[in-house]
This record gives C-alpha cells, sequence and structure tokens, in this order.
C-alpha cells in the first residue's frame, strides 16, 4: 500500500509544477482516496524538515506526502516561519497534529513553544511528532480556549477513521463524537506555562477567535504578531475592533494566489470582506503592529510565491 502512495505521488512525476493545496482541493481528497498510506512523511518549508506521523488520518501530512515542499497553506506557513526565526516566545492555539509548532520549535529551536490543542486524538498524535523531532523545548497544553476557567464540550466533527481540524466548542450540523475538555483564557494558559511576553501567536479555535481575543488583555498588552483564522465579515469585524486600539493592522494572507490582501480598511470592514474574504471556507490573517516583522512576513511570502 505504501509503495503504491509513495510511486503514485505527483510531486515526484516528471513534469510536475509546484502549486499550493487546500485540503479542500478534490485533487488531494481524489489522492487520499486512491492511495492510502501509513508511515511517516517528510514536510519541508523552506531549509526546515520536520516528519509527521500519519495512518492515512492526517490531511495536513496528506498533502506535503503527495504535493512536496511548501505544498499546504502555503503562504502563511512561508509567512509563519519567516517570523518565528526571530521570536523566543511562541504560541500555538489550536495546533492540532502540531504542524506550526514543529517549524517555529525548529525555525527558532531556543524559543519557548506553547501548543494549545483540546482534541484528544489530535494531541496524542501531535506528541508525537514532537517527541520524534525533538522539540522538547515545546510544552502541550490540554485546552480549549474560553472566557472562563471550566469544562465544556467539544464537538468533533469526523469519525474515528480521520483526524479533525474542525472540533469546536461551537457545535455545528454534523457531530461525530463529543468530550467534554478542560477549557481557559489565552492568558491563564500561558502563565500556566510563563510565557510573559509572546512575541508570535498563531489563534485558530473554529470561530471562537473573538473569544480568544477577549481573553487574552496581557498578552496584547505585549503585542505579539497574530495568525488568525477568520471565517466571516462580522467576526472579522468584532476582531478588528479589539485589536485596532492595540496599534494592530490586519493582512488577509491568499493561500491560494501566496499574496497578502491590502490592509483590512477599518472605515469599512464589511466592504473589504465582501472583496478579499467572502466566498472562501475561512482565511488567516496576520495581525501585526511591528513593521519588522511586517516585513519578515512579507519576506517569507515572497519566497514561496518566486515558486510558482
Amino acid at each position: 500500500m505504501n509503495e503504491r502512495a509513495l510511486e503514485a505521488r505527483p510531486w515526484r512525476k516528471p513534469g510536475y509544477r509546484y502549486r499550493p493545496v487546500s485540503i479542500h482541493d478534490p485533487a488531494c481528497a481524489a489522492f487520499w482516496g486512491q492511495y492510502p498510506y501509513a508511515g511517516w512523511v517528510h514536510v519541508q518549508v523552506d531549509d526546515i524538515v520536520v516528519a509527521m506521523l500519519m495512518a492515512n488520518d492526517d490531511g495536513v501530512a496528506l498533502i506535503y506526502n503527495a504535493f512536496g515542499p511548501d505544498s499546504y497553506e502555503a503562504a502563511s506557513v512561508a509567512a509563519w516561519v519567516a517570523v518565528a526565526r526571530e521570536c523566543r516566545q511562541i504560541a500555538d492555539i489550536g495546533a492540532f497534529t502540531g504542524l506550526y509548532t514543529l517549524l517555529a520549535q525548529k525555525a527558532s529551536p531556543e524559543a519557548k513553544v506553547v501548543t494549545v490543542e483540546p482534541n484528544s486524538a489530535s494531541r496524542a498524535r501531535l506528541h508525537t511528532n514532537a517527541v520524534w523531532n525533538g522539540c522538547d523545548r515545546s510544552r502541550v497544553a490540554p485546552y480549549a480556549v474560553a472566557a472562563e476557567i471550566g469544562t465544556l464540550p467539544l464537538f468533533v466533527p469526523m469519525g474515528a477513521d480521520l483526524l479533525d481540524t474542525g472540533a469546536s466548542l461551537n457545535r455545528g450540523s454534523l457531530v461525530s463524537r463529543t468530550e467534554i475538555v478542560a477549557c481557559a483564557p489565552v492568558d491563564a494558559i500561558m502563565a500556566q506555562f510563563d510565557v510573559t511576553e509572546p512575541n508570535l501567536m498563531k489563534i485558530d479555535v473554529e470561530g471562537l477567535e473573538e473569544a480568544a481575543l477577549r481573553g487574552m488583555p496581557r498578552c496584547l498588552h505585549e503585542r505579539p504578531t497574530l495568525f488568525l483564522e477568520v471565517a466571516t465579515g462580522e467576526l472579522l469585524q468584532r476582531c478588528h475592533a479589539l485589536l485596532a486600539p492595540h496599534g494592530y493592522r490586519m493582512w488577509g494572507i491568499d493561500d491560494e494566489s501566496l499574496t497578502m490582501t491590502p490592509p483590512v480598511e477599518a472605515n469599512d470592514v464589511t466592504a473589504w470582506f465582501a472583496e478579499h474574504g467572502a466566498n472562501r471556507a475561512a482565511l488567516n490573517y496576520l495581525c501585526c503592529a511591528r513593521e519588522d516583522h511586517l516585513a519578515l512576513a512579507r519576506r517569507g511570502i515572497d519566497r514561496v510565491h518566486a515558486l510558482l
């Protein structure tokens, strides 16, 4: 089975031209269904190489296996790595199986990296990936992000055969299983791991991004660069209103064209979203109050754009 999958990888075929790939790409689903694979996957972003374990259940690892280096969320990941190289306190909130964590720790080996993931199945794989890659400075926090410390139900859409990036405290239309998880505000989680001056944070919490921002006033006081996934114009408007007083500006990261959008217009977020963010499942946003980090992010995106 593995020999068939490795032999069929598109990026290893003569004449293959690099392109970014989404988990929602039909080519991804077709390859996954036709060529199952279980084993370690070689993941390369720029000059950083890590390995991710896959039991034909992790869409992120699948994309790297089938479509090669710099293939998954290419612009976002490239920008993240470029900024992470210069950071010493990093948080990956909503980490899934740990791609952003692994890359951050390899990009900045002396950094303290806190990884937050409530889904027990994803977190188990994340632990395995971190140990295998020697990321012993990374700390994994088994929490969901919420307004108060406590417990809440986590709704997981996918079944037992797939690891799911979409687990959320918000109940969706499709629920495969529910587990009770510990939850806490971001500031409380970071304090537990003595992250007092964060430089860089990724927040991907499936619709609860506003709640995450409201629960991190101490972190926002340090103005860390944020990679924030937002799915709707209404949520973007609320997140923008929370970040602007801290000096942040926001840019959409287009992982299809490998570019950054113009900055979000504060006076009309709705019109901006209609032009740049509509008709997408979600868009990653670079939220930045530092010119040096903005320049690093642009440099990372320019690197992958040059591969087209």
